[in-house]
């Protein structure tokens, strides 16, 4: 059975093809609500005729449930999530407790979460609700081999970046 992984919030991509040439007998899914990161993608998938990769438009709250059955997902990736900073705002964070419950359902046992930022306030309420449902494992740097636009970013400007990898 082929591993399925699943990227939340792929943004420009560069996570998505790169994680595609490094675990190329994986099919990897991103998510991406903004149309014009996910038109670009599909464009490159073609261009450079990338058959591991599926990137879908739409918010992931309502396309994850449609999807994916139970225990079928290997990885789930979270890669710099916008953080909402305004108070109202908060609710749009892409990960609550029901998302999550429905995220680790999708986790086949021994399945990964990995999940990194560069806010520090973001990540630590991230961490205490992925730590209430999933175990952690020692992560001090990127183990998967594929680097976010953002991911790049920060490092290029000596930013911190806050990281967490848990098993399921």
């Amino acid at each position: 059975m082929t591993p399925i992984e699943l990227e939340i919030g792929m943004g420009r991509a560069h996570f998505l093809f790169e994680r595609a040439a490094v675990q190329p007998n994986h099919q990897i899914i991103g998510i991406e609500y903004k149309a014009r990161w996910v038109e670009q993608a599909l464009r490159k998938q073609q261009r450079e005729q990338i058959y591991n990769i599926t990137p879908l438009h739409g918010h992931a709250w309502e396309i994850v449930p449609q999807l994916f059955k139970p225990d079928c997902l290997s990885l789930i990736i979270l890669n710099f999530p916008d953080p909402w900073w305004k108070k109202r705002h908060k609710k749009r964070r892409v990960l609550n407790e029901p998302f999550l419950n429905l995220l680790v359902s999708l986790l086949r046992p021994g399945g990964q979460f990995f999940f990194q930022s560069d806010v520090l306030e973001l990540f630590e309420v991230y961490q205490v609700l992925l730590e209430s449902k999933l175990t952690k494992l020692p992560c001090d740097k990127n183990p998967l081999g594929a680097k976010s636009h953002r991911e790049k970013k920060c490092e290029e400007a000596g930013l911190p970046i806050y990281r967490t990898l848990l098993y399921k």
